[in-house]
């Protein structure tokens, strides 16, 4: 059975779009995670996963690529777009603990979250332009309807730890994928421009949301064989439409080659994720970045796959892989 959370989310999660609109910074934030943004170049985010892939050869011929890839990768990717100062992208990498949900959040967020808030305040009195959140700041002072700094505060705080969760969990679903498939992975290396197309069969394949989207009907409709009536609550599974059999052939495999049909990773219609397309582009950087640097990736032996439990985004514990 579904059950509400004790707490309820913060304004700055819930009603980020809100907020921004009635600031007038809303199309400014679209932009700012835009494959068009200006503030780190998909040059720079081949850069830092080749720095982290380096570090990660010269300590030996194995290591974890999430605890030492996919969380820092996407804390300076995150921290260099929204202008955050460098000891904030050194810090932003445990973070991922802020996407906590049912028992573990009712124990953790409680302290973690304002806490978290009162450090990320220090951080946003010394940003560094350019960066998103920098041109924010400057925007708000001259809005008509500014948000008062705890607002802005909040707001900056959601984006930074929402860059450092989804990115991270996919690009680690990504590089299990790989470690897991050597074949697929020289596939890769000997047709790169193959790789879009394992970056969009990832999104519907990898299971990534560990809640639901939730709707209250406001009319009585026919979903298949259930009938839902007005006032009745609906919880939407992302993951399990994106392996709908009636949709995907053998939806539970991972098929490069499949034939391109739609999938929801994010979202659809007035709700769709303005940062997708910059996801994918800086994404199938890391991953060329990856199949370049370990040309003999694969799990380590005898590696089991722990996902860690009670978070509203699915991640691996880890991927312990050799080169």
């Amino acid at each position: 059975m579904p059950q509400e959370e004790n707490g309820a989310p913060p304004l700055a999660v819930v009603g980020t779009m809100t907020m921004l609109r009635r600031a007038g910074l809303r199309d400014e934030v679209i932009r700012g995670v835009s494959p068009r943004q200006p503030y780190v170049s998909l040059d720079r985010v081949r850069a830092v996963a080749d720095d982290l892939l380096d570090a990660m050869i010269r300590r030996g011929d194995c290591g974890d690529l999430v605890e030492d890839f996919a969380l820092p990768w996407a804390a300076r990717v995150t921290g260099e777009l929204l202008g955050l100062p460098e000891e904030a992208v050194a810090e932003l990498g445990g973070w991922f603990g802020l996407m906590a949900v049912g028992p573990l959040a009712d124990a953790h967020l409680p302290t973690a979250w304002p806490q978290s808030l009162a450090v990320f305040q220090t951080w946003m009195n010394d940003l560094k332009p350019p960066g998103l959140l920098p041109h924010l700041v400057r925007l708000n002072e001259r809005s008509s309807r500014p948000l008062a700094p705890d607002e802005l505060t909040g707001i900056a705080h959601m984006l930074a730890f929402s860059g450092l969760a989804n990115p991270s969990a996919f690009l680690a679903a990504c590089c299990l994928a790989l470690a897991r498939d050597p074949a697929l992975a020289q596939r890769l290396r000997t047709s790169p421009d193959l790789v879009p197309r394992m970056v969009a069969e990832m999104y519907r394949w990898a299971p990534l949301l560990g809640d639901s989207i939730t709707r209250i009907a406001l009319e009585d409709v026919a979903l298949g064989h259930v009938r839902v009536r007005a006032g009745e609550l609906v919880m939407i599974s992302t993951d399990a439409a994106n392996r709908d059999p009636a949709v995907y052939r053998e939806p539970e495999r991972l098929d490069i080659d499949r034939n391109a049909a739609p999938h929801l990773r994010f979202g659809q219609g007035k709700h769709y994720c303005p940062g997708a397309a910059l996801n994918q582009a800086q994404t199938e950087a890391a991953l060329h970045a990856l199949l370049a640097r370990m040309p003999d990736l694969r799990l380590a032996p005898g590696a089991a796959i722990a996902w860690r439990e009670h978070h509203a985004v699915l991640m691996p514990v880890g991927v312990p892989a050799q080169w």
